[in-house]
């Protein structure tokens, strides 16, 4: 059309008119949507509004000079009169576009400054909940009698909320694997928050059954939200084992699961109680825990590890367990214990003794 208004064949006038039905619609969808979104809650949107109109306003004066002077109509021709900055001619449309890539540029400017501060407090609690998580599991495993103690924790990327801890109670040790619903801070806090109660607890001598009945009162009382799976085991020197769960992965004996009754996760119904199972471990039995981490891991076609995978390796070291389910596919924290029974360190001792004073 341009060529043919230079060529005499379409009036200047109809040109401007045209011009101005062609513009006006797409100029005027930008800021609408503007406002959509600054209703929407985003606030940068709104400062663009009202600079997103100038293009087409100073467009529209222009063309209104333009069709002044085209058809004697009016004394408007001014408005197509250039604005100097100093001695340079400047359009003001070149000075709307302008003032509207300025508002554009300030708008980037302050939402980069806000992404950046969300991104140094996501890194920075991420940073905490790391600390805490390392705090949910002991850094040196500490001796259990009548057992040998194995233990591998594989944290995701993410901070997750697996913990596991060996206690001592009267006369025996706790052992205890547990998840914390979630992820980041929020969950390792609720983790932090069940290990203290935790070490209370066994300082009672109370058995696993009554250990996660106290707890899960305790959770639900705090008003918590999410849940905690854990499972519970008090393991004397002489292999008598009392076991107790909630809502978590079941053990493995000698590579077989173990029937326990399942109770619910803790932090969901104060009233809930939890069922306890006593069985013995012989010499070289041995005894597997590990946390959903381990069935979760998902290879790159998004196939699980699986419980057959799982039990079929079970009965191998803890490393092992671990770092098969690590070069699957980790998708979550991987936290496997084992504990072997052995002889008596003191039986054994005794006996030695009583063979050389014979």
């Amino acid at each position: 059309m341009a060529t043919s208004l230079y060529a005499g064949d379409v009036p200047a006038t109809a040109y401007l008119i045209v011009e101005a039905l062609a513009i006006l619609p797409a100029a005027l969808i930008l800021p609408v949507l503007l406002l959509v979104w600054y209703r929407r809650g985003n606030r940068e949107a709104g400062w663009l509004i009202l600079p997103s109109l100038l293009p087409t306003a100073t467009t529209a004066l222009y063309d209104l000079g333009s069709a002044s002077m085209f058809t004697g109509l009016g004394g408007l021709g001014f408005l197509v009169n250039p604005v100097y900055v100093g001695t340079i001619p400047l359009q003001p449309t070149d000075l709307a576009n302008l003032l509207f890539v300025l508002a554009i540029g300030v708008v980037m400017f302050f939402r980069f400054t806000r992404v950046s501060r969300e991104q140094a407090r996501v890194a920075a609690e991420l940073a905490a909940a790391r600390e805490i998580q390392r705090r949910l599991v002991p850094e040196m495993l500490p001796e259990v009698e009548g057992y040998e103690i194995d233990a591998a924790y594989f944290p995701a990327e993410e901070v997750g909320g697996d913990f596991y801890q060996v206690l001592e109670t009267r006369g025996a040790k706790l052992v205890l694997v547990g998840d914390v619903s979630g992820k980041g801070l929020k969950a390792a806090m609720t983790g932090t928050l069940a290990m203290g109660a935790l070490r209370a607890l066994a300082g009672e001598g109370l058995g696993p059954g009554a250990v996660l009945t106290r707890l899960n009162r305790q959770l639900t009382e705090t008003g918590q939200e999410g849940f905690v799976t854990c499972l519970c085991a008090r393991m004397s020197a002489q292999g008598e084992v009392t076991v107790a769960n909630a809502g978590h992965l079941p053990p493995y004996q000698n590579g077989e699961e173990l029937p326990l009754e399942p109770g619910l996760p803790l932090g969901l119904a104060k009233e809930a109680s939890y069922a306890e199972c006593a069985f013995r471990l012989e010499e070289g039995d041995r005894l597997t825990l590990l946390s959903d981490g381990v069935v979760e891991a998902r290879d790159a076609g998004g196939a699980l590890f699986g419980f057959e995978r799982t039990r079929a390796i079970c009965g191998e070291t803890a490393d092992a367990i671990a770092e098969a389910a690590l070069r699957y596919g980790q998708a979550d924290d991987i936290t496997v214990l084992t504990l072997t029974r052995v002889r008596d360190r003191k039986m054994v001792a005794e006996t030695s003794a009583a063979v050389v004073r014979g």
